[in-house]
């Protein structure tokens, strides 16, 4: 490590530091030192070495992680080295940039010599994709079902056929290793032989498609890894670079993805200081069923480890129902304290009749607007979520959220959805920037259209995805001044709100747009991108619209309360004054499958939960329960609970009320 970094992490954090950070970030000054200085957050600030930080939900890991970086950027010097900061997911990775761009101090993090990205993100940019290149080997598309669609249409008719006959799909085609090699296939009721002409037509399918440039994300570290394996020399370049790696959300991260990580930065002499942030009780992504996360690096280190256990989201009474359901209790403390908590309910159950879900979400919305008031109401997210969002068909509905409500559209649970035109990607950008005000969703949308649209007009020219595509457009255009100043006038057209009403004044955006993307080609075009230029309808904005897709408004007409619908996924990491927790199906009922830890007679993974999916209901639903700040909703069919169950519920501070008609009921 270089004496400028060093100097950096040997000289001690200060107090003043510490609440200067706090405020650059809308907190009192004494927010992470507590009123005697020894809240265990301002440890995490004043620690510059390696260590694992377990906070629990409600602690405020990620503003805690935002918070270190600002103090680290007011000092950094170095030119040439930075930071890493990698989270699991884009969603945890967008709320660190959001949070960082509001210092202009800590805003530094979001540009070289810094990275702030996904582990994918990163494992591309600067291992995967410079193998790849260097290998001869072009990168077209990374992307799941376009790559997984290339393997299959490689295949035969018949050879597709008897994938088919044997219930499988294409699925099947995700390599195991760079010798495309496909590991052990499920077929019948064994495995297929792998010295069959079937199995090599398998691996002959993905390495067709290896070949015309399409990866799945999950290729890119098995290449990184053979980078890894075959040049001694990258790690050390890589931790040259990045002397410091934060990483967030850790308990998501698989396996591969942690080996890979150990040994660019970790493994051996050398090794960078590392931070990492995260809870093992909220692992819902992908590795939901393992209960022990990544093996070979497990997270949290106890020999390096600072604990954050109290939550400033909830009270008491929700951090003891909730729990139980941890699979290592942390023993939650609710530290939140408000005359409203004291008095009023903080646990409900909604009990209705299967036959008609409908008027759970309605029952919701009356009592949301009866409990709070207004002026509360107004400033404060609700939300009505579920582990299953979508019908699969083989569960007796109600079965999953879409079932609570027509309205709901499983498709717009995805924040990143592709818009189907460029109109959208522009009005998806002014949209995203509406709540705060901020310009880097509405040039990162449209630097993202262009992108897109520039693939169209020459599928042949691939611009590997940066972090910040709006400066990639810049950097791109750089030797062209008329269509840099032309797309700087497009930005600014979109900040102030000049986005075309009208199929005719979208006219005249069109050639301009052409103009810029094929400057990002350098004048290559050869395709045509008339229908993603097509005119596209703005949808019909229902009220509280700007506060996302899937809002259920009530009254329809007139709303006093906006509920954010969706899956459990969905909305992690968030705080809500209210939370409504919906049963879903996946093999029969979540909460059928944890009623023993919703009644008070089982707590964690010791008291039995054996079977992979109970510890995924489990997981889930923990997260689900750890939302709210005020109130926790459970709707459960009117027969869930026997008489004595809903006795224990009723020991555990659950009021229990039915949903008859749209309202809830209370039983005495």
């Amino acid at each position: 490590m270089r004496s400028k970094v060093a100097e950096v992490l040997a000289r001690p954090v200060t107090d003043a530091e510490i609440e200067h950070a706090a405020v650059s970030l809308g907190l009192c000054p004494r927010a992470f030192l507590g009123t005697r200085g020894d809240d265990p957050r301002a440890e995490v600030l004043r620690n510059n070495g390696s260590i694992d930080v377990a906070a629990c939900p409600g602690s405020g890991k990620t503003t805690l992680l935002v918070a270190k970086l600002a103090i680290l950027a007011k000092r950094w010097t170095s030119p040439r080295q930075g930071m890493c900061v990698l989270s699991h997911t884009n969603v945890a990775r967008k709320e660190i940039e959001k949070r960082l761009g509001g210092d202009p101090a800590a805003r530094q993090v979001l540009g070289y010599p810094h990275f702030v990205g996904t582990i994918h993100s990163f494992v591309n940019h600067f291992v995967a994709m410079p193998w790849l290149r260097s290998k001869g080997m072009a990168v077209a598309v990374i992307d799941d079902d376009l790559c997984l669609t290339k393997r299959w249409r490689n295949l035969s008719r018949p050879n597709r056929t008897a994938v088919e006959s044997a219930k499988q799909d294409a699925r099947l085609l995700r390599i195991k290793d760079v010798d495309h090699d496909l590991g052990e296939i499920k077929w019948g009721r064994g495995k297929l032989d792998k010295t069959k002409p079937l199995y090599r037509a398998f691996v002959e399918a993905c390495q067709g498609a290896t070949q015309a440039g399409y990866f799945c994300h999950e290729d890119m570290l098995l290449w990184a890894g053979e980078a890894v394996r075959e040049c001694p020399g990258l790690s050390e370049a890589i931790r040259e670079r990045f002397p410091l790696l934060f990483l967030d959300e850790v308990q998501d991260n698989q396996e591969p993805q942690s080996v890979l990580l150990q040994r660019i930065f970790s493994e051996g002499d050398c090794a960078v200081v590392r931070q990492r942030f995260g809870d093992m009780n909220q692992a819902i992504y992908g590795g939901s069923h393992d209960t022990q996360g990544a093996l070979s690096d497990p997270f949290p280190n106890p020999t390096a480890t600072v604990s954050v256990p109290n939550s400033q989201r909830f009270g008491s009474q929700i951090a003891a129902i909730a729990d139980p359901l941890a699979l290592t209790p942390p023993g939650l403390v609710g530290l939140r304290k408000h005359q409203d908590l004291e008095t009023g309910m903080q646990a409900a159950l909604l009990l209705f009749d299967p036959e008609v879900p409908e008027g759970v979400l309605p029952a919701f919305a009356k009592l949301l607007i009866e409990r709070f008031e207004p002026a509360l109401r107004d400033g404060s997210e609700f939300a009505a979520i579920g582990s299953a969002h979508r019908d699969t068909g083989r569960e007796d509905a109600p079965n999953c959220v879409a079932h609570y409500w027509p309205g709901y559209d499983p498709r717009l649970s995805k924040g990143d959805l592709m818009p189907r035109s460029m109109i959208a990607y522009l009005r998806r950008g002014v949209s995203d920037a509406r709540p705060s005000g901020d310009m880097c969703w509405i040039v990162g949308r449209a630097a993202d259209g262009l992108f897109h649209l520039a693939s169209l007009l020459n599928p042949s020219v691939r611009h590997p995805k940066r972090t910040n595509r709006h400066r990639q457009v810049l950097a791109l255009l750089a030797d062209n001044p008329r269509l840099a100043e032309r797309y700087r006038t497009l930005c600014t057209l979109l900040a102030t709100d000049k986005l075309p009403r009208h199929e005719n004044e979208w006219q005249g955006w069109t050639q301009p747009l052409v103009d810029l993307a094929s400057g990002l080609l350098g004048g290559t075009e050869i395709g045509s991108a008339d229908g993603f230029l097509a005119w596209e309808d703005a949808p019909v904005e229902q009220p509280g619209a700007e506060r996302g897709g899937n809002v259920f408004c009530y009254p329809a007409q007139t709303p006093e309360v906006w509920i954010k619908v969706g899956s459990i996924h969905s909305v992690k990491g968030e705080t809500h004054l209210a939370t409504l927790v919906l049963d879903t199906h996946y093999k029969g009922s979540h909460f059928k499958r944890i009623k023993c830890w919703l009644t008070g007679e089982k707590s964690g993974l010791a008291a039995g939960p054996r079977h992979s999916d109970t510890r995924a209901s489990l997981k889930q639903h923990y997260v689900a329960f750890t939302r709210p700040s005020h109130l926790l909703c459970l709707a459960l069919r009117s027969t869930a609970l026997t008489d004595a169950e809903l006795a224990m519920m009723r020991g555990r501070q659950w009021h229990i009320g039915d949903v008859v008609d749209n309202v809830v009921e209370w039983r005495e």
